[in-house]
């Protein structure tokens, strides 16, 4: 299998924008990565916070701007590897943090028999972990002799006794439309690509309509489809309020909107468990069973009791 690196690799926080040097660079040595540093904005600064973010400097978010928060991260990461603390990410700080991310996966050769279940449990990841690094689109289908990134660290595994894997639950959209009501911010999880992105509830009575928050989301939003607005359904993870539920989008901007400069020109729908479409008020067979297949992704560890 080919490698592009870690990049490709991010799994619940990997939701953001690439730019072609940045995905040139990875693939090689992240010392070829230009120099960063307080107040730049971009898609480099999103690859440098994502990194950050796997190896516990940052917590985030991925928002491309070299703010402060980032600074710090920076900063800690320099004093920890015995380098000149300045805030400044150039070559030997891009080499520490390839180092400390090379550490946090490895390869799996899939053998006659094994299922990506199985070789989850052997090497103590998720499924979600594997389909998410290998970019596998169907978990049912695996080849011998396929080489499988193992991902280790944060988000994989070991996870440190200060942070807490959240599972994904199963909540009915009666209880969905009272815990995130109009107006309100969260942030989508597409499970098939890894990418996050934040959008704002415009309304919605049967299902959310929801719109990307900003030009960059949607940005992300796009990427995460393949590069171009698809009805398809996709099995997402919605965070917002400590909660990671499952849930499923199309993704079409169609309709009205609210943000007028997120470059989205209309919403799209989100659908929870039981939720049902606006048209004829009935349930989408191929919505519901994309929440489902989210479910799928979870924790294999985590005993997820549906809230109805």
């Amino acid at each position: 299998m080919e490698r592009l690196g870690w990049c490709l690799v991010l799994l619940l926080l990997a939701f953001s924008i690439l730019s072609a040097n940045s995905l040139e660079a990875a693939s090689g040595s992240f010392a070829d990565l230009g120099v960063l540093r307080l107040n730049m904005k971009g898609s480099d600064v999103v690859f440098l916070q994502e990194c950050l973010l796997e190896v516990d400097y940052l917590d985030g978010p991925a928002d491309g701007v070299f703010g402060p928060a980032t600074h710090q991260a920076v900063l800690r990461l320099q004093k920890a590897s015995n380098l000149k603390s300045d805030g400044i990410v150039g070559s030997a700080t891009w080499q520490a943090l390839e180092g400390l991310l090379a550490a946090q996966e490895s390869i799996h050769v899939v053998k006659p028999g094994e299922t990506l279940w199985g070789i989850a449990r052997q090497l103590n990841v998720t499924v979600r972990d594997l389909v998410i690094a290998n970019g596998i689109s169907n978990p049912d289908r695996l080849s011998v002799g396929a080489e499988l990134v193992v991902p280790r660290g944060r988000l994989a595994g070991n996870i440190s006794t200060t942070k807490r894997v959240v599972p994904v639950r199963l909540v009915h959209w009666d209880e969905v439309d009272h815990l995130f009501p109009k107006a309100a911010t969260a942030t989508v999880l597409d499970l098939q690509s890894g990418l996050r992105f934040q959008v704002r509830r415009l309304f919605g009575t049967y299902h959310a309509d929801v719109e990307p928050l900003t030009a960059a989301d949607t940005r992300t939003m796009k990427k995460a489809l393949g590069g171009q607005w698809s009805w398809a359904r996709r099995p997402i993870v919605v965070e917002f309020g400590g909660l990671r539920i499952a849930a499923s989008m199309n993704g079409v901007p169609h309709g009205s909107s609210s943000i007028k400069d997120n470059g989205f020109p209309g919403h799209f729908c989100v659908h929870f468990r039981g939720s049902r479409l606006h048209s004829g008020e009935r349930t989408d067979r191929e919505h519901q069973a994309a929440v489902m297949q989210a479910m799928g992704y979870n924790q294999d560890t985590e005993k997820v009791v549906p809230s109805r």
